[in-house]
């Protein structure tokens, strides 16, 4: 309960300056952003800011592989929309973060090696289109979708 309120109270804009942080401040910042985004029920921002701690985490933010960040965003959304509740620990979205990334990288192999000729340009929507296990724990007896 006491984290619950210390998070209700935490302020959307910062005295500090950002520029003077360091990158455990940036993703600490966005996620509780994503939290309080989350259980005021705005998906779009919850599900930006979620996304955004754990490619800061994960070092990827400036990551020149386009394919990569489209994929990891499109996917990291899915998982959370497939669990039925937005809402993510550290722990679980370093998790999801190495299985996309291990995912993505058997991906672009396997269409390396393919006989069937991909371009480059189009994969967005091709990735867009697949479906992974993911490791959702959300039982039958749960239909109520949730939020936070």
């Amino acid at each position: 309960m006491e984290n619950r309120q210390k998070d209700s109270n935490y302020p959307l804009a910062l005295k500090d300056n950002p520029a003077d942080w360091g990158t455990q401040q940036v993703w600490r910042h966005f996620y509780r952003l994503a939290c309080l985004f989350a259980r005021s029920e705005d998906l779009d921002r919850s599900l930006n800011c979620f996304v955004d701690v754990f490619l800061i985490r994960g070092n990827e933010m400036h990551n020149p592989d386009k394919d990569w960040l489209d994929f990891f965003r499109r996917q990291f959304a899915i998982y959370l929309f497939g669990k039925k509740r937005i809402s993510c620990s550290l722990s679980e979205g370093d998790m999801i973060h190495d299985f996309l990334k291990m995912e993505y990288e058997q991906i672009k192999k396997e269409l390396s090696e393919s006989e069937i000729p991909f371009k480059g340009e189009c994969l967005a929507p091709w990735f867009a289109s697949l479906e992974l296990d993911f490791p959702w724990l959300v039982t039958e007896s749960e239909p109520k979708w949730s939020v936070g």
